[in-house]
């Protein structure tokens, strides 16, 4: 046996402090085994040389850095067996063939990103055998054998890159984290990033509250609360581990669409069990993690829920008939890519990679956001939505000075999050597929926010209903799309309630959140429907734009009703009073005020106006505070029966007006311009 050094104008040094820097090339042959015992190991070669082992290299008790170039394709081993803890670190990445972790009385820390084709962990006296830092991860290409257990820290994430089946074995466990609700009343939707057995129960879940990250006595499993009253609160708690209600985990699985018996058909409780892929409902514990009282306004993240068992890893597939929903999840634990998951279940006609459509290519995240208390009746909440276009938030409320509930899907699905998938009756059902060219390393916050080219048009606008509701719709320009409905880029809106008013896109004659078309003009014209469940004002507005094309400055709401056109782009949006019912032919989004070329009076802006049966009043909202000059009531014959002397600024004028039924023409003038709508008196 002999080692092997090379060098190419570089030096190797040994410090006082026992340390071996390597500077230049290195090489350790196959055949032979070299041992490390004393000294730490730096291999600090720049991009120049190259540090390859071909043979056996083993860390007796010693830590290793790499800060510089390693070579991906040797074949070696490399074994850290030492009798104190050891790491690995340094500022790039450390390649291994075979990695041996076989450290009998301590740990050994990864400080850095490691990318290893197989990986073996033993058993040794501390409860963690390997510990990922958080913020770093874990590559393992082919086959992960855990005979001893891995901590993924705070946001670390395993990541496998084999094709196929799971090559994953072993008798310990991988241990993640995932934060939730506090609220008891509040539902999330969540999907296992391990196994035991081959399946998940709720009932294996661990409370990570109190986790030091050395103990496993630290992550106690959850206690069970099997409270068949659905009124009932949770006992009142005063230690770890806390309790969880059995009675709020439901799966629902490939069951029709919208059907509460798909519910109540997989009520699994804390026994019953979900596969890797499918995705099931919890409530919070009711308290935080320091134990004090944690629902209605002062609920924040569960820090945190604890995952142990084998990683699931490889391809799973679920069947899904089309009609149907299906509750599902991200699989791994590491970030799903949501655009190749999206890809790899929708058909090439769609740009994806399947024969067919098993899905309509759309993300469906529950947001719970109100309701403090059991009764579904009372539950306030909707799905965001994700598809290749982008994200549209759920509908949200304003829960006391900023709206609640607003969160916009992004490309990366974060480690245990459930999710909607609609095989709707367009679509051809099957096997939805999951696999490991779907994982990504992607931490939730700034670095999974999906960074889309610079030249995409998106405009968000969007929809406030006197309860203080916020529904956002997206129109998003890609070329590849279609002005009908483009499968996994269009966004069917699947919420079937709502609160005082709802807005759709209106294509084909179905409600979309999302719209994709392939471009947009001046003659642009984008119906929307509007559903209003009580005789009240509603707001449209624009929440935000991304790239108008050249020619186009101002987007505005168009009214059938009475050929009027309002500017919603800047600081302006549109009020306008619907009576109850739902108006699929009246109002467009479109790119130019038309009105401009029809007449010669000049629009006033920013005005809406109304007849309050109750109070026998017209009622003008001029939330600009204008200066209101005169308003003049025309019969359709164009008889005038009533005009009034304003002169006035107020955000809100009433003018007693005793008139029949009937529809009627009120002009409302401020100087030279003038606000023409019709009036419908029932």
């Amino acid at each position: 046996m002999r080692l092997l050094f090379t060098f190419l104008f570089g030096i190797l040094f040994l410090v006082a402090n026992a340390q071996f820097i390597n500077k230049g090339d290195l090489t350790i042959q196959s055949g032979t085994t070299l041992y490390i015992n004393g000294l730490d190991i730096t291999n600090d070669n720049g991009t120049t040389y190259t540090w390859s082992n071909n043979g056996s290299l083993i860390f007796k008790g010693d830590n290793f850095t790499n800060n510089g170039t390693m070579d991906a394709a040797a074949t070696g081993s490399t074994e850290f067996s030492g009798t104190n803890q050891q790491t690995i670190n340094g500022s790039s990445v450390a390649y291994f063939h075979n990695l041996n972790i076989n450290n009998a009385n301590n740990s050994v820390l990864q400080q850095s990103f490691v990318d290893t084709d197989n990986m073996t962990v033993s058993d040794g006296s501390q409860d963690f055998d390997y510990k990922v830092a958080t913020d770093k991860s874990l590559t393992v290409n082919d086959v992960l054998t855990t005979n001893g257990d891995i901590r993924l820290m705070g946001t670390s994430q395993l990541i496998q890159t084999h094709t196929g089946a799971t090559s994953n074995s072993g008798s310990n466990f991988i241990w993640i984290d995932q934060q939730g609700t506090t609220n008891q009343y509040y539902y999330n939707y969540w999907s296992a990033p391990v196994n035991q057995g081959g399946t998940w129960k709720m009932m294996y879940l661990r409370d990570g509250a109190q986790g030091d990250d050395n103990l496993k006595s630290n992550y106690p499993q959850v206690q069970i609360v099997d409270n068949s009253n659905a009124t009932s609160d949770l006992p009142p708690q005063t230690a770890h581990p806390v309790y969880l209600n059995a009675q709020w985990v439901y799966a629902f699985k490939n069951d029709l669409d919208n059907s509460y018996q798909g519910w109540t058909n997989n009520h699994i409780k804390h026994n019953g069990t979900v596969v890797p892929g499918e995705g099931y409902t919890m409530k919070g514990p009711g308290v935080d993690q320091n134990l004090n009282a944690a629902n209605g306004s002062s609920t924040t993240d569960y820090n945190s829920w604890t995952f142990s068992g084998i990683a699931n890893d490889g391809d799973y597939t679920l069947t899904i008939d089309p009609g149907n929903d299906y509750l599902i999840g991200n699989p791994y634990p590491s970030a799903l890519d949501a655009d190749q998951f999206i890809k790899d279940n929708v058909s090439a006609a769609n740009s994806g990679n399947n024969a067919n459509d098993i899905f309509n290519g759309n993300l469906y995240f529950w947001q719970h956001t109100g309701g403090n208390d059991h009764w579904g009746s009372h539950y306030q909440g909707g799905y965001a939505t994700y598809n290749l276009t982008g994200g549209t938030p759920a509908t949200s409320w304003n829960g006391g000075g900023a709206l609640a509930g607003a969160k916009t899907p992004e490309r990366y699905v974060p480690v245990g999050q459930g999710f909607f998938v609609w095989s709707e009756t367009t679509n051809d059902g099957g096997n939805i597929l999951f696999n490991n060219s779907q994982r990504k390393f992607e931490t939730e916050g700034a670095n999974s926010v999906f960074i889309r080219p610079a030249a995409l048009t998106n405009i968000r606008i969007g929809l406030n209903t006197p309860q203080n509701y916020h529904r956002q719709l997206l129109l998003g320009v890609r070329t590849n799309t279609t002005n009908g409905v483009d499968v996994a880029w269009d966004g069917p809106n699947f919420d079937y309630d709502y609160a005082g008013a709802e807005m759709s896109w209106l294509i084909d004659g179905r409600k979309f959140v999302i719209q994709a078309v392939p471009s947009i003009s001046t003659d642009s014209r984008f119906p929307l429907k509007i559903e209003v469940s009580a005789d009240d004002m509603v707001e449209f507005t624009l929440d935000a734009v991304e790239n108008l094309p050249a020619g186009i400055t101002n987007l505005y709401i168009y009214d059938s009703f009475d050929d009027s056109y309002h500017q919603i782009s800047d600081i302006d949006s549109f009020e306008i009073f619907l009576n109850t019912g739902t108006y699929d032919d009246r109002f467009e989004l479109v790119f130019e005020d038309r009105s401009a070329n029809n007449t010669e009076e000049l629009q006033l802006q920013n005005i809406s106006a109304y007849f309050n049966t109750n109070t026998k009043e017209i009622v003008i909202k001029n939330s600009k505070q204008q200066l209101i000059n005169k308003a003049r009531l025309f019969a359709l014959t164009g008889q005038q029966i009533l005009s009034e002397k304003l002169d006035t600024d107020a955000t809100e004028i009433r003018i007693p007006a005793q008139i029949t039924t009937g529809v009627y023409l009120l002009k409302v003038i401020s100087d030279d311009k003038v606000y023409t709508t019709k009036m419908l008196i029932k």
